[in-house]
C-alpha cells in the first residue's frame, strides 16, 4: 500500500449527487492522494498548499472539507457535550474570531439536529472561555466554518476550508428564472465529454453559466480565482506566502483557448443575452463568448464538429402531452438541422423514445432538488 507522504493529512470535497466520479478525476488530475469515492463526495489526501490548490482548481466541489475529530458512541446530551469540548479548537482558531456550524445527517439518540448545534456550540465557547476568557461569536456570515456530519451514534467533525461553497463563482450576480448551478454546469460539460476540441452551444442559455463554464475549462482558468475569502484564510497555520505562490503557479496555467473553437450562447429572451454578457464579463471571458438573441428552433448547425448541452425549460404543471409535443419538436428540429451532432439534453425524465436511437450514455443528476437526466445522444 502507498504510504501518505508526511505533512498530509485527509480531506473530503463535497459535489452534487452523480458528480462524484467527476470529481475523483478532477482530484487525481491535481495530484490529490488515494482519492476515495463516498456518497456526495470525494476523500482525499494532501498537504496544505494541495488544500489551497483544491479550493483554487476544483470545478465540480462544492466544499473542501478538513476533518480534525471522528466521535463515536454519541448516547447522551451529556457524552456529545463532553466529547465535543475535547476537542482542541483553539489549535486551529482563535477567539476573536466568529464561527458558523453546518449539520447533515442525523443521530439516534438526538433527532434534532438544531439541538446537536446548539450543544457543540456550547462546548466550543465553554472550551474557550476556560482556556482564555473570552469566547468566539456564533453568527451565519462567520469566519470560521465548522462541518458536523451525524450518523447514528457518530459526528464527523470537520473545518470547512471554503467558507461561501464553491459554487458561488463570484461571476454571476444576475440570472434568469431557473439557473442551473455553476458546479453542476461544469460537472454535466465534463460528463459530456467537453475538452475544449468541439465547437460549444447551448442553445437555451438564460443566464450564460453552460458557455462561461466551458470557456473558464478551455482557458484553464481556475473557477476559485475570483474568490476573496476563504474559511481557510483565518485558520491559525494559514501560510499567506504559501497561498500566494500557488495562486500564481495556477494562474500562470490560463492558456488561449484553440483559436478554431467556438463557444456560443443563444437564447430568444434578449434580456437574458444581456445578462449572459456581463456575467461573461465578470468572468474575463466574454472575448471567448459569442452570445446572440436566436430562437434555437430557427438556428442550424454551424460548420465543424459541434457539442450542443442545454438545460431546456421544464415544468412539473405541464401536461404530459405538452411535454411530448415540445420534445418531438426538439428531436425534429435537431434530426433536420444538426446531423453529425453531439448532443447533452437535461430533462426531468428519459427522453431518448422521442430520438429514436440509443444513447452514448444516461447520467441520473439532480438539479436543485430536482431529480434529472443527462442524456447523451449522436444525431447522425
Amino acid at each position: 500500500m502507498k504510504k501518505i507522504p508526511e505533512g498530509n493529512f485527509k480531506m473530503i470535497a463535497t459535489t452534487f449527487k452523480g458528480l462524484e466520479k467527476v470529481l475523483v478525476k478532477e482530484v487525481l488530475e491535481l495530484g490529490g492522494q488515494k482519492p476515495r469515492t463516498l456518497i456526495r463526495a470525494v476523500e482525499f489526501y494532501g498537504d496544505l498548499g494541495f488544500l489551497y490548490k483544491a479550493n483554487l482548481k476544483l470545478r465540480t466541489a462544492l466544499r473542501v472539507l478538513r476533518p480534525i475529530a471522528h466521535l463515536r458512541n454519541i448516547k447522551s446530551v451529556a457524552s456529545l457535550y463532553n466529547k465535543m469540548y475535547e476537542i482542541p479548537w483553539e489549535k486551529y482558531f482563535d477567539a476573536r474570531q466568529s464561527v458558523a456550524f453546518h449539520v447533515s445527517g442525523m443521530l439516534d439518540s438526538i433527532p434534532h439536529t438544531k439541538f446537536v448545534s446548539q450543544k457543540t456550540k456550547d462546548a466550543l465557547v465553554d472550551r474557550f472561555r476556560d482556556q482564555s476568557g473570552k469566547r468566539p461569536d456564533v453568527k451565519k456570515d462567520a469566519l470560521i466554518h465548522i462541518n458536523l456530519h451525524l450518523f447514528h451514534d457518530q459526528i464527523s467533525v470537520s473545518l470547512d476550508s471554503s467558507g461561501a461553497p464553491l459554487f458561488k463563482r463570484g461571476y454571476r450576480e444576475e440570472t434568469g428564472m431557473a439557473p442551473i448551478n455553476e458546479v453542476l454546469a461544469a460537472g454535466i460539460i465534463r460528463l459530456a465529454g467537453w475538452n475544449g476540441d468541439t465547437h460549444f452551444i447551448d442553445p437555451m442559455t438564460g443566464s450564460g453559466t453552460f458557455p462561461i463554464e466551458a470557456a473558464l475549462m478551455a482557458s484553464n482558468i481556475p473557477p476559485g480565482i475570483f474568490k476573496e475569502d476563504f474559511s481557510f484564510m483565518h485558520w491559525k497555520d494559514f501560510d499567506e506566502q504559501l497561498y500566494q505562490l500557488i495562486r500564481e503557479s495556477v494562474l500562470k496555467k490560463v492558456k488561449e483557448p484553440f483559436e478554431l473553437i467556438k463557444i456560443i450562447g443563444y437564447d430568444k429572451d434578449p434580456a437574458m443575452i444581456e445578462i449572459a454578457r456581463q456575467n461573461a464579463t465578470r468572468a474575463s471571458v466574454d472575448e471567448l463568448i459569442t452570445f446572440e438573441t436566436k430562437d434555437f428552433f430557427k438556428t442550424s448547425k454551424i460548420p465543424g464538429p459541434v457539442t450542443l448541452v442545454f438545460n431546456p425549460p421544464y415544468d412539473k404543471r405541464l401536461s404530459l402531452q405538452q411535454k411530448e409535443k415540445f420534445y418531438k419538436r426538439l428531436a425534429q428540429h435537431l434530426e433536420e438541422n444538426y446531423r453529425w451532432t453531439d448532443v447533452w439534453i437535461i430533462s426531468p425524465e428519459k427522453i431518448q423514445k422521442f430520438f429514436r436511437r440509443k444513447p452514448i450514455a444516461q447520467y441520473a443528476l439532480y438539479n436543485g432538488k430536482i431529480p434529472v437526466w443527462l442524456t447523451g445522444l449522436r444525431i447522425e
